[in-house]
């Protein structure tokens, strides 16, 4: 695990690789807004919940987030810009005849950013840990 760090982390000094994972985010979410501002049918979702939906989406986010920006506190400079977009959404979603405001997406959607990065430290409490034991 602690190679895959490595590597994560000579692919983000890689100023192509920043650009073009800077350019996939800005894709997602221009998209993200078009799919959650047009109107819902009921076999869009499949049986997927629409929260758990959510919460994938933006644990997705936060990871190319984490990749593209290597600004500190990562949660600061990433998560806060990913509840904003969820947050704008849900207004977004509001001024339309067939979508509402719930409070309960923006709640799914914090929790995602909050759990990639919950993640993200735990790995890294793991793989320290491991390294002393080495």
């Amino acid at each position: 695990m602690h190679k895959i760090i490595l590597s994560i982390r000579q692919l983000r000094g890689v100023g192509a690789f920043k650009v073009s994972t800077c350019l996939l985010i800005v894709f997602l979410m221009t998209l993200g807004v078009y799919v959650a501002t047009m109107p819902l049918t009921s076999y869009a979702l499949g049986n997927m919940n629409d929260k758990l939906l959510h919460v994938l989406v933006f644990f997705g986010f936060a990871m190319l987030m984490d990749l593209a920006i290597t600004r500190k506190p990562s949660w600061f400079w990433k998560g806060v810009p990913l509840v904003f977009y969820g947050g704008m959404i849900e207004v977004l979603q509001s001024m339309t005849e067939f979508r509402s405001f719930e409070l309960a997406d923006i709640a799914a959607d914090i929790l995602g950013v909050f759990s990639y990065f919950l993640t993200k430290f735990l790995l890294k409490k793991r793989s320290v840990l491991i390294n002393k034991l080495s």
